[in-house]
Order: structure tokens, then sequence, then C-alpha cells
């Protein structure tokens, strides 16, 4: 007799729709997991996944959304929280594929943050991403920067933004953006940990290192000198900074709203 873990594993290599449908009725989570991971299962199968018992389950579901478009609104208009914000992140890093305007901008309007959050970080329509920008939460705002689209007067906006929440998280997960003037007045910023994150980000410039080398905080003053000296990143990180450079100068320019 087979061990879930055997039944699971086959599971995951099926390509019949029909025998996937039935192991979605399966007493084992692990193998319901499968099913709901597997490109190869019918919408109907998927669509069931999304209401099963188990949260892991509903959850794999919903990452397994990309190429089902008839699911994407019902998604969208789900009671569940996770369900809707991993819709929102269905196509993260796949700059030339997103949702429809019309589930992007259900999304940009959720109630639970972490959706609207997955919005300003893919969304490809400008009107979605204005809005965002101006979003009362701070994270919401924050995750805006590493949105690849970001144009240097909109990243402007969050360098120069209220919280310094945002400011921390602008200096290290924009992409093309911050440019080097704006990580030197990062450099400078009133809050310690935007100045610490402006040290961690790959290929910084050096004046900001050695305006870090001199912060009145201890604890950047050491880790400045460090990189001074030796580097405190690994080749690693700067090949993955280098990557995303590069995807931010090839994405296409945001969306006007479809008329």
């Amino acid at each position: 007799m087979s061990t879930v873990a055997e039944v699971a594993e086959e599971t995951a290599k099926i390509v019949d729709a029909t025998r996937l449908r039935r192991l979605a009725e399966h007493k084992s989570r692990t193998v319901r997991i499968a099913v709901a991971q597997n490109p190869a299962a019918h919408d109907q199968t998927i669509e069931r996944l999304l209401s099963d018992r188990d949260e892991v389950v509903r959850l794999a579901s919903a990452g397994n959304l990309a190429d089902r478009p008839r699911l994407h609104a019902m998604v969208a208009t789900s009671q569940e929280n996770e369900l809707r914000a991993a819709l929102a992140r269905t196509f993260a890093r796949q700059d030339h594929r997103s949702l429809s305007y019309e589930v992007q901008a259900v999304l940009s309007k959720d109630p639970f943050s972490e959706s609207r959050q997955g919005v300003a970080e893919t969304t490809n329509y400008l009107d979605l991403f204005e809005n965002l920008l101006n979003d009362a939460d701070p994270k919401v705002r924050a995750w805006c920067a590493a949105n690849p689209r970001i144009s240097r007067e909109q990243m402007e906006r969050l360098v120069t933004d209220r919280s310094w929440g945002v400011r921390a998280f602008t200096a290290s997960a924009g992409l093309r953006f911050p440019d080097d003037e704006q990580l030197m007045r990062l450099a400078r910023d009133r809050s310690a940990s935007v100045r610490w994150a402006v040290l961690f980000r790959p290929r910084r410039p050096r004046e900001a290192l050695e305006l870090l080398a001199e912060d009145p905080d201890e604890l950047n003053r050491r880790h400045a000198r460090s990189a001074l000296v030796g580097g405190i990143m690994s080749d690693q990180i700067e090949a993955s900074a280098q990557a995303g450079r590069q995807r931010a100068s090839n994405v296409a320019p945001f969306l006007l709203r479809p008329s």
C-alpha cells in the first residue's frame, strides 16, 4: 500500500484532470495540496479546493491561479483575506502579465492591507498606482517602491514620505530608483533606521558610505566603516540587485485606465 507521501508525489505528476478531481476529495491534506498545486487540475477542481476545510489547501489553490482568469473575480471578492492577498501577487516578478484591470481595481480598494500592498507592487495601471501612492496605510505606500514601473518623480514622493518606515523600505526595496542623489539624501535622513537601510542597499554610492562612517548612530557608523574596508554584502545579493535594476529598465511603462 502506498504511503500518503507517495500518493502526493504521484499526484504532483498527474496530467489527467479527471483523476485530479477525484483526488481532490482525498482525506489527506497533503494529497489535496498536491492537487491544488498541480497546473493540470481543472478550474472546477481548484475552485472546490479554494473552499477546502484546511487553510493550507486553500492557500495552495490560491497560488495556482495564474492561468485561471475565470476564477480571479471570484477570489477577489472572497471572504478570506489571505486568498485575496495571494491573488493580488499572482504575477509578482512576471512583469509581462497581469490581472485584469477590473480585478486589480477591486483589490486596490480591499480593506485588507496586504491585498493593496500586492497591487502596489504589481499593478501596471497608472491610475491605480497613483491612488496607492496616496494610501493611508504606510505599508501600502512603501510597497509602491518595489513596482518596477515607478518613475523617479513618483519615487521622490516615497523618499520624502512622512513615515520613516516608508522611507526605509524605499531605500532597500526600490529597483532602478532611488537613484544616487536620492540615496544621498536618505543617508542624511533624521531616522537612523532609514540610514541603516541605505547602508545595506547594494551599489549605494561610496559617498553615502563615507557619510555614514561618521553617522551619529554607533551601529550605523561601525557597519559603514566595515563596508568601506571590505564590503558587507555577498556577491549573490549584489547580483540580485543588478538583475532587479535590469528588470526595471526593461519593463513596459504604466498603462492608462481602459476606456
